[in-house]
C-alpha cells in the first residue's frame, strides 16, 4: 500500500510541472489576447480624435485661408502633419511590421524637421536619420519581402506568442 501511495504522489509531483505549464500557456494566450483588444480599442479612439481633428481643421480652413502670415500656414501644416503621424500610428497598431515602425519614424521626422525651423545642424541630423530609415526599408525590409522572410506573423501565430 506503502508503494502505491508513494507512486501515486511522484505521479503527481512528475504532472504538476506539466499542468502549471499549460497555465501559463493558457494565461500567455488570453493576456495576449486582451492586449490585442486593447490595442483595437485604442486605435479605435485615436482614430475618432483623428477624425474629429481633421473635421475641426476644414472646418476652420476657411476662415483661416486668407491669413498669408507665415506663422498661420506653419500651424496648419504642424496640425496636418500631427494627424497623419496620428494616422500612421494607428497603422502601426493595427499591422505589427517592421516597415509600419519605420514609416511613422520617416513620417514624425519629417514632421519635426518641417514644422520646427530648426538650425543647419538639427537639419542635417534628421536629413541623415530619414535617409537611414529609408535604407534600412529598402534594404533590409525589402530584401526580406522579397525571400518571404518578414516580419510579420500569421494570426494564429501571434495569439500563442
Amino acid at each position: 500500500m506503502a508503494q502505491t501511495d508513494s507512486k501515486a504522489e511522484q505521479s503527481v509531483q512528475t504532472e504538476k510541472p506539466r499542468d502549471k505549464k499549460k497555465i501559463q500557456q493558457k494565461i500567455s494566450y488570453y493576456i495576449s489576447l486582451a492586449t490585442g483588444y486593447v490595442e483595437i480599442v485604442m486605435g479605435c479612439i485615436i482614430m475618432a480624435i483623428i477624425v474629429i481633428l481633421t473635421v475641426q481643421l476644414i472646418l476652420d480652413f476657411p476662415e483661416n485661408m486668407f491669413d498669408f502670415h507665415s506663422d498661420g500656414f506653419t500651424t496648419f501644416l504642424s496640425d496636418m502633419l500631427t494627424l497623419v503621424v496620428g494616422l500612421e500610428f494607428v497603422k502601426m497598431l493595427c499591422m505589427h511590421t517592421a516597415d509600419t515602425v519605420i514609416e511613422v519614424l520617416m513620417f514624425a521626422t519629417a514632421r519635426q524637421m518641417i514644422v520646427e525651423h530648426l538650425n543647419a545642424v538639427d537639419t542635417l541630423i534628421g536629413i541623415i536619420t530619414i535617409g537611414i530609415l529609408f535604407a534600412i526599408r529598402k534594404y533590409l525590409l525589402m530584401e526580406n519581402k522579397k525571400k518571404g522572410t518578414d516580419r510579420k506573423l500569421p494570426k494564429n501565430q501571434e495569439q500563442q506568442d
